[in-house]
């Protein structure tokens, strides 16, 4: 029988000192604005670049190693982005989000591996040198759910509590407490807005995410 593999005490100090030099040295420093500290796994995994990016509380960033988060906003063109991520958000492995006007995820989103949020085409379709192209912004209403792999391009508004299934490319808005999917996103089915629960209804029994 192999013997398992556990970090040892020492190894577990330096992991979580090593986090917390990062995070104050490095991580913080990137943002406009933090509301509250969040609580980031695989810390050095997370690429922020850009002015205008803000964090609100309770935000979980859970980031594997070989897949980098990347939260990108740019002063380009004429263009100033904009990335303000609400209260009690998810981000885990993979997203990407680009912003070069404004991208807002409310309260209580989830974030799922490898999505992608982008505000602008980032070339004009016949000019391939004019930078950012066509820029509209991008809304999550709260409670949304990006599935892994789903995109969400420029102009798009998603509903409170609707759910983008994996691998969905949308292109137009989402209403209220829909599940879409497909290459472009349709409507598949109905939520009841009643049986929702939410993250912040956890992070309110247990005090937070930490």
């Amino acid at each position: 029988m192999e013997k398992e593999l556990k970090p040892s005490a020492v190894e577990r100090v330096i992991f979580k000192y090593r986090t917390l030099l990062h995070y104050h040295l490095r991580f913080k420093k990137k943002f406009a604005h933090i509301e509250g500290r969040p609580l980031v796994w695989g810390i050095w995994n997370v690429d922020i670049f850009g002015p205008n990016i803000s964090l609100g509380k309770n935000i979980v960033f859970i980031c594997g190693n070989g897949s980098r988060t990347t939260i990108t906003s740019v002063k380009l063109g004429g263009h100033t982005g904009r990335i303000d991520i609400g209260n009690n958000v998810l981000v885990m492995h993979g997203v990407r989000i680009s912003s070069a006007s404004h991208v807002s995820i409310g309260d209580d989103c989830m974030l799922a591996n490898f999505c992608y949020l982008t505000d602008a085409d980032w070339h004009d379709i016949h000019d391939r040198t004019m930078l950012v192209g066509k820029t509209a912004p991008i809304v999550l209403e709260r409670g949304v759910w990006v599935g892994d792999s789903a995109i969400i391009t420029k102009g798009v508004r998603v509903g409170e509590n609707s759910v983008i299934a994996a691998g969905s490319v949308v292109t137009k808005s989402v209403p209220p407490n829909v599940v879409v999917a497909g290459n472009p996103a349709r409507i598949k089915k109905r939520i009841d807005p009643k049986k929702v629960v939410h993250l912040g209804s956890l992070y309110e029994k247990i005090g937070g995410p930490r």
